[in-house]
């Protein structure tokens, strides 16, 4: 989308052009969303794995192939930086914001429809709360052995574990 497309598309009463759909209101959906063949044009080093891709993460840090892309049934496009990003830093870094990486979203009203969405969301948010648990205390464990060794942690170790423990806070309240 160029520029005067993405100001139309914030001021009320304005059109845009989508290369699908030709010109829509500003109050319409958004444009369509990128691909993920679209989103591994503009990551570097890109290369394919058993799950997905590897690349090099956008946010400009040193480390090669830290960015994991695969894309879910659903069609969300999924990442996840080995060096510690946030999915809003990667995106932001690429000029993309989570909604681009989504499909758009389609809703069954009915009530049980609504039920077990909320059970699913309910049983992602507990995977994802034992993977952060896993991941950090992996971290503790570290830093409890280097201890045990004689080794002294420094400010930046007691920063990671103080990042760590408002992780595990954060996934003990997902899970309570």
């Amino acid at each position: 989308m160029n520029a005067a497309n993405e100001n139309a598309r914030r001021q009320p009463g304005v059109t845009f052009e989508t290369a699908r759909e030709g010109t829509r209101s500003a109050h319409d959906t958004a444009p369509p969303r990128i691909g993920i063949d679209a989103l591994l044009a503009r990551l570097e080093r890109v290369k394919q794995t058993a799950s997905g891709w590897r690349a090099d993460c956008a946010n400009g840090h040193k480390t090669h192939g830290t960015l994991s892309i695969t894309q879910a049934n659903s069609g969300a496009i999924l990442l996840h930086c080995f060096s510690g990003c946030t999915v809003a830093d990667v995106l932001g870094g690429l000029g993309l914001t989570m909604a681009d990486i989504q499909p758009q979203r389609l809703r069954d009203e009915s009530p049980e429809a609504r039920r077990q969405a909320r059970e699913r969301f309910r049983l992602a948010s507990v995977s994802a709360a034992a993977g952060v648990i896993a991941r950090e205390a992996d971290l503790v464990l570290i830093a409890a052995a280097d201890t045990a060794q004689g080794i002294p942690l420094t400010e930046a170790d007691l920063g990671r574990l103080a990042e760590g423990v408002e992780r595990l806070q954060a996934a003990r309240e997902v899970l309570a």
